[in-house]
């Protein structure tokens, strides 16, 4: 279906309304929300990326988000129904951007990018979200396609 959806969206973006007709526009349609359907059930980060994210929230987060990151009075629990709460049915991308522009709150976007993408699969892994063959992607407008939920 990702493979299709990918054709579609070549072919949707050289191809425009007319002698095709609006077949393809509705083609086009079908493949854009079909690649928009991502979510962190479809295993978006790897096991490796999640074990290098453990060193860094280690160093970076762990002072006010506790080891186990279930915060303290300070700083918000990153597990369980409050990450559930805070950041279902918004993407990835949000995530990271939140993260990356506010955290370390001493020290707002200090860390690479990479650093801070592999925080973010370990918050995935943390909160029991299935790991992929891929890391998650450095492309922002990518990240803001994957959706986090709740529920497969």
């Amino acid at each position: 279906m990702r493979q299709a959806a990918a054709l579609m969206g070549s072919v949707c973006s050289v191809v425009g309304v007319g002698a095709v007709g609006v077949g393809l526009v509705i083609a086009c349609s079908v493949a854009a929300a079909a690649q928009a359907r991502r979510t962190v059930w479809d295993g978006v980060y790897s096991e490796e990326q999640a074990a290098r994210g453990q060193m860094q929230y280690a160093r970076a987060c762990a002072a006010c988000h506790a080891g186990d990151l279930r915060g303290s009075n300070t700083a918000p629990s990153l597990v369980e129904e409050s990450f559930a709460f805070q950041w279902a049915d918004t993407s990835i991308g949000e995530l990271y951007e939140r993260i990356r522009t506010l955290m370390p709150s001493d020290r707002p976007n200090s860390l690479s990018p990479q650093a801070y993408r592999d925080i973010v699969a370990f918050l995935l892994q943390s909160n029991k979200f299935p790991p992929g063959a891929k890391e998650l992607d450095a492309d922002g407008e990518a990240l803001k396609q994957v959706l986090i939920t709740t529920k497969r």
